[in-house]
């Protein structure tokens, strides 16, 4: 694996939130063993030419924090990155950080939650936003998204009878049982 030296400020994120407890654990790991004992993190070229953080975004997050310039990454090749589910999950999770605003490290300063919330926030809506690019059923989600025109359809459950939507705000909305209402949300 050929590894080279990035910019950290220049380095893109695939995710909207951190997890407050996984930032300790590694801030814990750091005061130990300084960051030496950290693999080089992976990153891939969506085709816009940025390299984008696959994974360890706690790790970098807390090497810009300790005033960190560069870190050591390599091109991901996994193919839990470059097959095709895979490619559709982080460009989704892309286009959810882009309408957010979050393209950099320092975007998730103000992003950082506790363990439940980031579970409720982040891997909830990865599971809805899966569920969504894996269903066969493409008429469900065209209905789907003529109930609420003005909204962002960001997922569903599986069983297509629940659709979840997001405001230019970033507010969630539950569709279901014919009745949009706002959901839990840390912009609310």
């Amino acid at each position: 694996m050929e590894t080279f030296e990035i910019d950290i400020r220049e380095l893109g994120v695939s995710q909207l939130y951190l997890n407050q407890r996984k930032l300790e654990a590694v801030r814990e790991k750091t005061l130990e063993e300084g960051f030496s004992g950290f693999e080089p993190l992976p990153v891939y070229d969506f085709g816009d030419g940025r390299k984008v953080l696959t994974d360890g975004h706690s790790r970098a997050f807390v090497a810009l924090q300790k005033g960190m310039g560069t870190l050591r990454v390599y091109w991901d090749n996994d193919p839990n990155t470059t097959g095709k589910l895979a490619q559709k999950m982080y460009r989704m999770a892309l286009g959810w950080c882009e309408r957010a605003g979050v393209r950099t490290l320092t975007d998730l300063q103000s992003r950082v939650l506790q363990a439940p919330a980031y579970e409720f926030f982040w891997l909830e809506r990865c599971r809805r936003g899966y569920n969504l690019i894996t269903t066969r059923n493409k008429g469900a989600l065209d209905k789907a998204r003529e109930l609420a025109p003005d909204l962002y359809l960001y997922g569903t459950e599986r069983n297509l009878q629940t659709f979840y939507f997001e405001d230019e705000k970033g507010r969630v909305f539950k569709y279901y049982d014919n009745e949009l209402r706002p959901e839990r949300s840390d912009n609310q």
